[in-house]
């Protein structure tokens, strides 16, 4: 199974609550795809930032789609999402504010679940990105952390090409702050500030 935890890769998540979620805010719908999402803590920290930053009323507007290839692990993946239900330890790193407000005791003292509220934004969906189609397209967020690493160079064009045609203009894709974009890309996506993990498809 993939490593994953809650509020990992810190830039990345500043990029997303400090830019984009202030830039996609008062979308009708507010799109986000999490591809290679493995148990479900990303998007789910995800859906704890936007709901942070957003008032209730935008925040009924979330939809995040998250999506993984581990086909012998697909009901496992897909139970654990739907149920929401994270260990002590799997919650470690959630800001103290955030576990108040966003996660409720169980039956098990060492088992945490979160809120219908935040559970109710996040969809799975078992998807191969080498598969070269998106499940969706029109999103205004792509996030797509410590996965492209382990496609080969062709690999990486493809899918990023097939995340290009997946955003609307203006959308964003955040990566891990380890993942530089193929030349190939120079011109069709944008990087939002030198540095930072997060570009930008042009709007024309």
């Amino acid at each position: 199974m993939a490593y994953t935890s809650f509020f990992r890769d810190t830039d990345a998540l500043n990029a997303i609550s400090d830019i984009v979620i202030p830039a996609i805010s008062h979308s009708r719908t507010i799109r986000v795809w999490d591809a290679g999402c493995a148990s479900g803590e990303e998007p789910f920290t995800l859906a704890i930032l936007f709901a942070s930053k957003l008032g209730a009323f935008h925040f009924r507007n979330l939809d995040i789609l998250a999506t993984d290839y581990e086909e012998s692990n697909y009901a496992q993946f897909a139970n654990r999402i739907r149920l929401a239900e994270y260990s002590r330890q799997d919650i470690f790193w959630v800001p103290a504010a955030h576990r108040e407000q966003y996660f409720e005791a169980t039956g098990n003292p060492e088992v945490f679940r979160l809120t219908d509220a935040i559970r109710e934004r996040v969809r799975y969906l078992q998807h191969n990105l080498l598969t070269e189609a998106a499940p969706e397209t029109g999103q205004n967020l792509i996030v797509c952390k410590n996965v492209l690493m382990h496609f080969s160079p062709e690999g990486q064009v493809k899918v990023l090409d097939m995340f290009h045609g997946a955003l609307q203009p203006g959308g964003y894709l955040a990566l891990d702050g380890n993942q530089a974009l193929p030349a190939a890309f120079a011109s069709r996506f944008v990087q939002v500030e030198r540095g930072m993990p997060l570009f930008q498809k042009p709007v024309g």
